[in-house]
């Protein structure tokens, strides 16, 4: 199947309403089963941020931080996939997270406190998907930058429901690597020292094509990559049915500006995320940061309940359809660490 040119604008709110374009190549639950390559599992690598380096903003919009009017620097990348079984299924509620270096070669990850400074103030490093029924995925990032003993490339690590790690992969880009100066890159996909250890159908599965974005002007880029896990997803036992779609009651928040208050019932050392849903029920859902006071600082991504009982939440972004996805990990679940 060739992927569909489509054309997002720098706006985060235009680019979140148009990544339903990408979609119309993906209809077919299972098809052409019997030619899929598991994608290979490689090194998560040294790089994956710590805690403290991961931004609240971390939906799958890599170029943009929040509202901040400034993109990042280098050539703005479309990714479009899907998460699918052995059997060429879709996988739902698989969570995709994506991390690489920024145009100089600099990861977000820092031992200090806080991101690294080195890197691009405007890039977010990091960014995470929930899949819905179709198991599409979608980010918005930039060309990875290069950095030594290494090709370009992106991280992803996919947890699939009912497992308590990540399965983590890499994809390059399948042409000769130069650096920003012009001159060819001493490390190529054929030297590079993670990509040289796979085989010939894994590398064609994983070093991409990347086409021209049909309309622009500023060399934008798109591609389409499927992830297929060789594990079977189990739909976690729930201590309690039901719960994990949401309205959101309207309160006032600090300084009477509105927040939009949640409460469903925690069991302890679930872990616990919010999304929104700003375009299409099934396919588009954002990760939220939020606030477990009504008037405190929106300070967190995620939450480990230590107790049974009601859990209330604040977020400020609405619910555009008017609800939003409450998603959990089970207890010894990967929870956004190392």
């Amino acid at each position: 199947m060739k992927p569909r040119p489509f054309h997002i604008p720098v706006s985060r709110r235009r680019f979140f309403k148009s990544m339903a374009a990408a979609s119309a190549g993906f209809t077919l639950p299972g098809y052409l089963a019997e030619v899929l390559t598991t994608s290979p599992i490689v090194t998560q690598g040294p790089y994956y941020p710590l805690a403290d380096d991961i931004p609240l903003d971390k939906d799958n919009d890599l170029v943009q931080l929040g509202d901040n009017l400034n993109i990042a620097t280098g050539v703005v990348s479309y990714i479009t996939g899907r998460v699918l079984d052995a059997s060429g299924n879709p996988v739902k509620n698989a969570l995709v997270e994506c991390w690489h270096a920024d145009h100089e070669g600099d990861y977000l990850y820092s031992t200090g406190t806080g991101r690294n400074p080195a890197c691009d103030a405007n890039f977010a490093g990091f960014g995470q998907f929930l899949t819905g029924s179709s198991g599409y995925f979608r980010f918005r990032t930039i060309k990875a930058g290069l950095y030594t003993g290494r090709t370009r490339h992106y991280h992803w690590g996919v947890t699939l429901p009912g497992r308590s790690t990540r399965s983590c992969t890499q994809t390059g880009w399948n042409e000769v690597a130069y650096s920003n100066t012009g001159a060819q890159w001493a490390t190529q996909n054929s030297n590079d020292n993670v990509f040289a250890s796979l085989t010939a159908a894994q590398k064609a599965a994983i070093l991409l094509d990347f086409l021209p974005v049909e309309g622009t002007t500023t060399g934008e880029v798109y591609t389409q990559w499927d992830f297929v896990s060789g594990y079977t997803p189990v739909e976690p036992t729930y201590p309690a049915p039901g719960g994990f779609l949401a309205s959101g009651e309207l309160v006032a928040g600090p300084g009477s500006s509105p927040r939009y208050k949640l409460t469903f019932r925690a069991y302890p050392n679930y872990c616990y995320e919010v999304y929104s849903n700003p375009t299409l029920a099934d396919l588009e859902w954002a990760a939220l940061p939020f606030s477990l006071t009504r008037t405190g600082a929106i300070d967190r991504h995620k939450h480990v309940a230590t107790a049974e009982g009601p859990l209330t939440i604040y977020v400020e972004a609405p619910a555009i359809k008017g609800f939003y996805k409450v998603s959990f990990r089970v207890p010894g679940a990967n929870t956004g660490t190392p």
